[in-house]
């Protein structure tokens, strides 16, 4: 499940050193760097899975437009999934913020991300939690890293893990860390080179706001989520993009659904074998040589394509995918599931009813 989560996210800103790595603190850390090495190249459509399918058998189900509801909104069954925990304030020119996400389990975290456009990413602040230090990444051929002292950060002490033209910037530009209050910490991975120098990192870092209370609107609506999951997982991007995640305290149980606008690669990665609502879709139920998911009575994977300009896809194991069959399955779920536009002034900060 882990690893769906990361390709999710493809979709899509002390008195000295630790004397050791906190081990789940460099998990984080780890995830972050594959995240900035993918921010380098070219970015793509989300791969759920990582292999494309091909088209076994189409099949077609009944349209059912009138079970969509465009203006009925119930009341929320959760708060807001995402309150803006800190935000950037100077960024570089033709900067701005393009992601925010949070996740929650045993470390959470949460990120911002910035770029020059919709869905870049060369610029992630990483939040820790309170007592948290980040990890240090490994150098090239498997090296230890360390820190070096940098200069403080409003009058808080800051390191360096990676300085730029330093060791370790060949996979990262730059990597600098502050203790923003105390035994609360903040991580900025920066991979544009352009913007890497040292003057430009700690100027972004002395920008950053914390401790916002604001709820982060999302470009969906998903009404009927089975009751007893817990928000596990979520981000928004500017492309716009949307995903959410919810399970229960077993590990294999997961429920992610997840908002992106459509593109064609997409129906490449995975090619329809059925018709919803006379939207092509793809459905790991139905018979199909791959992407393959796990034993399909534990496991589905559900993408609907062009949606009012987006692309829909929701993945369901375990418990959640048993608990939705009482309100029309996957299926159903996704006749639950409203679009709301390009505009963030039309958007929702409670998503899930």
């Amino acid at each position: 499940m882990n690893d769906l989560k990361a390709e999710l996210e493809r979709l899509a800103g002390s008195p000295g050193p630790p004397p050791a790595v906190d081990v789940a603190a460099a998990v984080v850390a780890g995830r972050r760097i594959r995240l900035m090495r993918r921010a380098r190249r070219a970015a793509a459509v989300v791969v759920a899975a990582g292999a494309a399918a091909a088209v076994a058998v189409v099949a077609v189900l009944p349209s059912s437009h009138e079970e969509r509801p465009d203006k009925v909104v119930e009341p929320p069954a959760y708060p807001s999934p995402l309150v803006e925990e800190a935000a950037f304030g100077w960024l570089p020119a033709g900067y701005a913020r393009t992601r925010v996400t949070r996740e929650s389990g045993r470390n959470p975290t949460y990120e911002v991300h910035a770029g020059r456009g919709p869905g870049g990413a060369p610029i992630a602040l990483t939040v820790m939690p309170p007592g948290k230090r980040p990890g240090i990444p490994l150098l090239p051929g498997a090296r230890k890293g360390r820190l070096t002292k940098a200069a403080p950060v409003n009058g808080r002490p800051a390191y360096w893990s990676i300085k730029p033209g330093g060791p370790g910037s060949e996979q990262v530009a730059a990597e600098f860390r502050w203790e923003y209050r105390p035994e609360s910490w903040a991580l900025l991975s920066v991979n544009d080179r352009a913007v890497a120098d040292a003057a430009t990192v700690h100027r972004v870092a002395a920008g950053v706001k914390f401790g916002g209370n604001e709820p982060v609107a999302f470009p969906m609506r998903v009404s009927g989520i089975p009751d007893g999951l817990k928000v596990t997982q979520t981000w928004v991007g500017t492309r716009p993009e949307a995903m959410i995640a919810l399970g229960t305290s077993r590990g294999d149980d997961q429920l992610t659904v997840m908002l992106s606008a459509s593109r064609p690669q997409a129906r490449k990665n995975f090619k329809p074998n059925t018709t919803i609502d006379g939207h092509p879709a793809f459905d790991t139920r139905l018979p199909h040589p791959g992407p393959r998911t796990g034993k399909a009575s534990n496991r589905q994977t559900l993408w609907v394509f062009g949606v009012d300009g987006f692309d829909v896809n929701i993945v369901a194991a375990g418990e959640p995918l048993r608990r939705l069959q009482a309100s029309g399955g996957v299926t159903g779920l996704f006749r639950r599931i409203t679009p709301l536009g390009t505009d963030p002034a039309e958007w929702t900060t409670t998503p899930l009813h």
